[in-house]
């Protein structure tokens, strides 16, 4: 991973789940992630095993978690061509369509790799990322069978991960973008209903970096197919010291060189 794990506070054994992705319609729903060869026209799908609130609460006590690639990951990457790999993109979504003390309060959690805030999302958007997600969830449900996860070769289905009620927008309701590049660190935010009833349908809803300490909640998917998931640091101070020592180098050798002009 490109950021430094504190602890690994989680290591989640891909085969331990259970065999359906709890979706949002009872709230509460089941984070999963997705990884799309878009060239390929090929998607993977994996039940992370975790609760948005059981998540949540790992936030706030800065847990890690780890997934290591399983069959049929594996079998995913090898079928992916070598020039398309760097162009393999992820995503991790889970929904709430329910609350856990308010009857129609939505709210998603998402990976994000940009977010356009002057696009706003109201309440009645986030009753559709919820409504696209679990119909997604849905179809894969119904194809996973007793496994945790499942490889798509038909883009023509809605439990591709390129489908119209997924893709890199849950299915166009989001304002931003939720997929990122293999390899790439992804941020994870929450999307919470702006008040405690659906009335308010209108109103914008509110947008919250998942962080500990100020640290961002990362995702990182390697090329091995292995997920983690963590706070990501800001840089120590060592860290600074070599940054501001490089650039002291460049500025030298630059004024260097126009001396010797």
């Amino acid at each position: 991973m490109k950021f430094k794990l504190i602890a690994l506070a989680a290591m989640l054994a891909a085969g331990s789940a259970q065999a359906a992705i709890v979706d949002g319609s009872s709230g509460n729903g089941e984070l999963f992630m997705t990884v799309l060869d878009s060239v390929g026209q090929q998607s993977y799908t994996l039940d992370l095993n975790i609760t948005m609130d059981d998540f949540l609460a790992g936030v706030a006590a800065n847990a890690s978690y780890s997934y290591a690639a399983d069959a049929n990951m594996s079998s995913f990457l090898s079928m992916v061509a070598p020039a398309n790999q760097s162009g393999l993109t992820f995503a991790i979504g889970a929904m709430d369509a329910t609350g856990s003390t308010t009857t129609n309060y939505y709210r998603n959690i998402t990976t994000a790799s940009t977010i356009d805030l002057g696009n706003t999302v109201t309440n009645t958007n986030l009753k559709q990322l919820s409504t696209n997600g679990d119909q997604f969830v849905a179809d894969a449900n119904s194809l996973i069978g007793a496994g945790n996860s499942l490889v798509v070769t038909d883009p023509g289905i809605v439990a591709y991960a390129g489908s119209a009620l997924w893709g890199s927008n849950w299915g166009s309701a989001f304002n931003g973008v939720s997929t990122g590049l293999i390899g790439d660190d992804l941020g994870m935010y929450v999307l919470r209903q702006s008040s405690g009833t659906f009335a308010a349908r209108n109103s914008a809803s509110i947008y919250e970096a998942l962080a500990f300490n100020g640290n961002q909640y990362m995702a990182n998917l390697d090329m091995n197919g292995n997920l983690m998931i963590a706070a990501a640091p800001v840089p120590e101070a060592e860290t600074y010291a070599m940054m501001l020592a490089g650039l002291g180098l460049v500025g030298f050798m630059v004024a260097r060189r126009r001396r010797a002009a």
